[in-house]
This record gives structure tokens, C-alpha cells and sequence, in this order.
């Protein structure tokens, strides 16, 4: 194998751009990170890892680090937000010497927490922070950025991972308009010692379903604190974003007549945030040359698969195996890179967002009835087994087709 070294630009501090330069500064490669704020921060609390996003982190080598600081999620139960009575259960557990889609744990993150072991393991000699992008500029055998701050820099190749609203990805293809999906989030986080251990259920993880919204509620840190993310449709406009401040007392309002132990959570609630869902197209305009754009940059989710930053992961993975084995021809690497990964995110986000129809159904009884049906023939993960099942040290270099649409199986 070839010892060329690549110098690598990441623009971008978050989870996708720091997990990325985990693991190609590991591949021996000249990495550094450019961050637009004046410290690493990450807004929100919870943050689920699927398995296989799991198994991308310990291919890059944080297996240790992860069991320290997550929470492992044994299964999660779906409930009616009405009555209380269980729908679905879920289970993520299983003996890991026995392969397949347990055989690597399912976690919870606190953002914080996460980013904080990514920075890490990055280095922090290796993050500028203070580096808005202005420009960039592409070349036959590098790529100049260009940021506010007058700073000038050149590397072999460069990194988009700079989130929804990324300056590369502009630079490349112009301004992108995102559309109002019709849907709104609220997110809270709660002191876990105000509630009794086990109320949300065996695993930690409970999940609330009812007309046209749904809650999932867990714990964090062990069980100090417990996150709360909504999600309910929306006839008016909110703005899209991570930290829009809210009202406790209109967070509950849109979840009138609710079982006991959620009236008890959201009784507790002090503080609160919201944030509209904006649907982005899916797209094939993932860079070109020497320029790639990876996480939200290239394939935003709606968060009803739990495959944002479990997508980013992936993106990280793959894209440290190409670059590995295509050093002395990083274009060729990173066209490789695109093949593989475009088909996959984009299957991914078009199940997003039927998850996000099939949760909030308006015939709910059928609804209950169809996703017990779900459970009777084996599909104990909502439709997502597909997912579940990549094994990203394996097929990072497959090319695989996936359907043009998911079918919402028949209430």
C-alpha cells in the first residue's frame, strides 16, 4: 500500500467533520478542522447511535471511549400517548459474538458528552476555531480556503461537513431552498432523581404515539437526566433551527389529554426548545474533484429513523477506508466514496420521511393495529431492520441499490 500523505481540510467542528478527522489523522494523514464558532459546542441533549453506526465508531477506533460515556440501549417500548397501553417493543440487545445487527450496542449520547470524546480523539491541535468560511477556490492538485478572518490555506483535498446550512456546499452548487414540512419539534431535558427509575420502562426508552404526534423519552448519563424530543404536525411556521427558545406551558399545551406518566414528565418542564423540520431534495451534488461534502451537508435527515448523526458515522467510516486506499489518487478516492454512500443516505432519508406519515397516521386505531401486525411477523424494528443490518467494516466499498420508494406497509 501506498505511504502517500494526504493533507486534509475539514470545514466544519461538529459530529460528522470531527469523527472524520479521528479517523484519517489514525490513517496517518495531515488533518485539520476549521470551526466557524469560537468553541466547540453542540445544542440539543440526547443523541441516539444505532448499531451499525456504532460499529463504524469502533472501526475508527473508539469502542473504549463510547462504552465510557453511553448509554446502552437495550430496547425501546412504543405506547399509545392516550391510554398508555403498549403497542411495540423493540430490542436492540443481543450476544455479540453472534453477528448481525446486535452484535454491537445500540447507545444514547449526551451531544456534549459525544463531541467532547470526538475533540479528543481528534486533537486539539488540530481545531481552529474562529474559521469562518468565505470562499474556496479548486485547483488541479489542491484546494485554497479562503476565511473572514483573512486567514488563507491549501490542502490535497477538503471536507464539507458543515451542517445544513454549509458554506461549501454553497460554494459548489449555489443556495439551496429547504420547504416547511409541516411538522415542529420541542426538546426538553429533565433531572432524572425527580422521577422513579423505572419509569420509563425496562429499557430506559419509551416512545408515545397519538394523532399527529409523537414523544420519545430517555435516559442520559445513567439515568441523571432524562431527554425529552417531540415531534406534532403544525398549521403555522417555526423557524428551523436547534435552539429556538420556547414555552413550557405551549409544550404542553400541544399534548392535551395524555396518559399519566406523560402528564408527569411534561408537568416538570421549565425550560424548552423548538424548531420547525425543513425538507431539503434528495441529491447527488456531493462534491467533485477534490472537494467533498459528507453529514448534513450532502444528505439532511428528518429525525424519524434515528439516522442523522448514525449517517455522518457511516460518512466518516467509508470515507477514511477510501481515502486510505486511494492516496495517490484522492479524486478517484472520493468519486469511489460518493458511489458507495449516495445510494444508501438517500434510501435513508426517503424512509425518514414516510416514518415520519406512517407516526403520525390519522386513523389511529389502524395505526395501532398495523404496527402490533408489524411485531406478530418479526418486525420488532419499525421497517428499519434494513438499516440495522449494514456492517459498515464489511461493505464499505459495495455498491448496493436500494428501492426508489419505501412502501408504507398496509394498515
Amino acid at each position: 500500500m501506498s505511504d502517500t500523505t494526504l493533507s486534509v481540510g475539514i470545514v466544519g467542528g461538529g459530529l460528522a467533520g470531527l469523527a472524520t478527522a479521528v479517523g484519517l489523522t489514525r490513517e496517518g494523514h495531515n488533518v485539520e478542522i476549521f470551526e466557524q464558532a469560537p468553541a466547540l459546542g453542540e445544542v440539543g441533549a440526547g443523541i441516539n447511535i444505532s448499531t451499525q453506526a456504532t460499529k463504524a465508531l469502533i472501526g475508527l477506533g473508539l469502542g473504549d471511549e463510547l462504552a465510557k460515556i453511553g448509554n446502552v440501549v437495550t430496547g425501546q417500548t412504543m405506547k399509545s400517548m392516550y391510554s398508555g397501553e403498549q403497542i411495540t417493543e423493540t430490542r436492540f440487545s443481543g450476544d455479540p459474538s453472534s453477528g448481525g445487527r446486535f452484535s454491537a450496542p445500540y447507545y444514547v449520547f449526551h451531544r456534549a458528552d459525544l463531541l467532547g470524546l470526538l475533540a479528543d480523539a481528534a486533537g486539539s491541535n488540530r481545531i481552529n476555531l474562529g474559521h469562518r468560511l468565505a470562499s474556496l477556490s479548486e485547483h488541479d492538485d489542491h484546494v485554497t480556503l479562503n476565511f473572514e478572518n483573512g486567514s488563507q490555506r491549501k490542502f490535497d483535498i477538503v471536507i464539507g461537513a458543515d451542517g445544513i446550512r454549509s458554506r461549501v456546499r454553497q460554494e459548489l452548487y449555489g443556495v439551496d431552498e429547504a420547504t416547511f414540512t409541516g411538522q415542529m419539534v420541542w426538546r426538553a431535558l429533565l433531572n432524572g432523581n425527580d422521577f422513579p427509575k423505572d419509569i420509563l420502562g425496562p429499557h430506559g426508552f419509551t416512545g408515545w404515539v397519538g394523532r399527529g404526534r409523537h414523544m420519545m423519552v430517555y435516559h442520559l448519563r445513567g439515568s441523571d437526566l432524562i431527554n425529552i424530543v417531540t415531534q406534532n404536525d403544525s398549521d403555522s411556521w417555526v423557524e428551523e433551527g436547534w435552539s429556538v427558545p420556547g414555552d413550557a406551558e405551549d409544550m404542553r399545551a400541544t399534548f392535551p389529554d395524555v396518559e399519566p406518566v406523560l402528564q408527569q414528565l411534561l408537568a416538570r418542564v421549565t425550560s424548552c426548545t423548538k424548531y420547525g423540520l425543513f425538507g431539503r431534495n434528495p441529491s447527488k451534488d456531493w462534491g467533485r474533484g477534490r472537494i467533498q461534502i459528507i453529514g448534513d451537508a450532502a444528505h439532511p435527515m428528518l429525525p424519524n429513523a434515528g439516522q442523522g448523526a448514525a449517517q455522518a458515522f457511516e460518512d466518516a467510516y467509508v470515507l477514511t477506508k477510501w481515502l486510505d486506499v486511494g492516496r495517490d489518487n484522492p479524486q478517484s478516492a472520493l468519486s469511489s466514496f460518493r458511489e458507495v454512500r449516495i445510494p444508501r443516505a438517500q434510501a435513508i432519508q426517503r424512509q425518514s420521511l414516510l416514518n415520519s406519515k406512517v407516526l403520525h397516521a390519522g386513523d389511529w386505531e389502524k395505526r395501532q393495529a398495523a404496527f402490533k401486525e408489524r411485531e406478530k411477523k418479526g418486525d420488532t424494528n419499525l421497517g428499519l431492520g434494513w438499516i440495522l443490518d449494514y456492517e459498515p467494516e464489511e461493505e464499505w466499498s459495495q455498491v448496493r441499490t436500494y428501492p426508489l420508494s419505501v412502501e408504507e406497509p398496509a394498515a
